[in-house]
């Protein structure tokens, strides 16, 4: 599959490195004294990303990720990836089996995995963070992911087949469902404030170079409300004392007040999506297993409580 990919382009010497592979088989290629990111969008067994795409297709899918790439290039000042056409003059290549495969540019630097976050980095994250919504705000992408309430009815449905499945508790599959109910509530009332975002951040989505920093990887990227993006880097930073660098460097550069109560509804949504989207693969995983307690117990029946309280 890797070398019918790269017959695609017109590299000399290329050698390929695998650097993940989850929504997409994703490689490293050096070719002489350049650099590149090879995609082949096969997406890992055992994981399903596909609760807000719509039923859009997925080459559709993709082709309004290069219209996106293309686009950010020409508003805001971030550094991010750019996408390549093939040697047939196409942004999109297509396998013998109809996977598709997309080139894009490589960004010199490492992503924030293995680096300390210190208050000033938490700040110029939500500096990225906000300078990104600006860039985005200009640009109409509208074949995207939508994170609504149809959104919430198919993760809600996957862990209910998660539940028949015996890959989570009855009393976790409960709570998610409970919290589901008050989140699907949050997202129809305020769908008329969502905004286009990345929908995906993580420290592995960051790449950090001379103390810039360049989001990556917008596969997921849709409309959704702004605490969406704030909600899961801060939940990947896992301290709390990061959070007010974070939501700070975020007013810094744009005018949108950050809605607490927002940030705590999508806090609860972030393990309920993954639990929907990774249970295939981690059921038996003892260290998932023990997480979905402490996910309910700590996350989800405050915010439900949160809800009781105000009915």
């Amino acid at each position: 599959m890797l070398n019918e990919a790269m017959e695609n382009y017109d590299f000399k010497h290329p050698e390929a490195i695998l650097l993940r592979h989850n929504e997409n088989m994703t490689y490293l290629v050096k070719d002489i004294n350049q650099r590149f990111l090879l995609r082949i969008h096969e997406t890992v067994d055992g994981l399903d990303l596909s609760a807000g795409c719509r039923n859009i297709p997925r080459h559709i899918l993709i082709d309004s990720e290069i219209e996106l790439l293309n686009l950010l290039r020409t508003v805001g000042n971030l550094k991010t990836q750019y996408p390549i056409k093939n040697k047939y003059n196409e942004y999109i290549a297509y396998l013998e089996e109809r996977v598709p495969v997309t080139l894009l540019s490589w960004l010199e630097g490492e992503d924030l995995q293995k680096t300390i976050i210190t208050d000033e980095l938490a700040y110029i994250i939500g500096q990225t963070i906000g300078n990104l919504h600006n860039a985005m705000s200009k640009i109409s992408c509208p074949d995207r992911y939508c994170y609504d309430e149809v959104f919430v009815d198919k993760i809600s449905n996957d862990i209910r087949k998660a539940y028949e499945l015996r890959h989570i508790t009855e009393r976790n599959y409960r709570t998610m469902q409970e919290a589901l109910s008050y989140i699907r509530r949050v997202v129809l009332e305020e769908k008329q404030q969502f905004i286009f975002v990345h929908a995906d951040l993580s420290k592995s989505n960051l790449i950090y170079s001379n103390g810039e920093i360049s989001p990556i990887d917008f596969s997921l990227s849709g409309y959704a409300l702004a605490e969406m993006d704030l909600s899961d880097m801060n939940w990947t930073l896992h301290d709390e004392k990061l959070t007010p660098f974070l939501f700070e460097g975020y007013q810094s550069v744009t005018k949108h007040v950050i809605n607490q109560f927002f940030i705590s509804t999508f806090t609860a949504l972030y393990p309920i999506r993954y639990t929907a989207s990774h249970h295939n693969k981690r059921f038996q995983d003892e260290k998932f297993v023990q997480a979905l307690d402490r996910w309910c117990d700590t996350i989800l029946a405050p915010f439900i409580m949160i809800f009781k309280q105000t009915e």
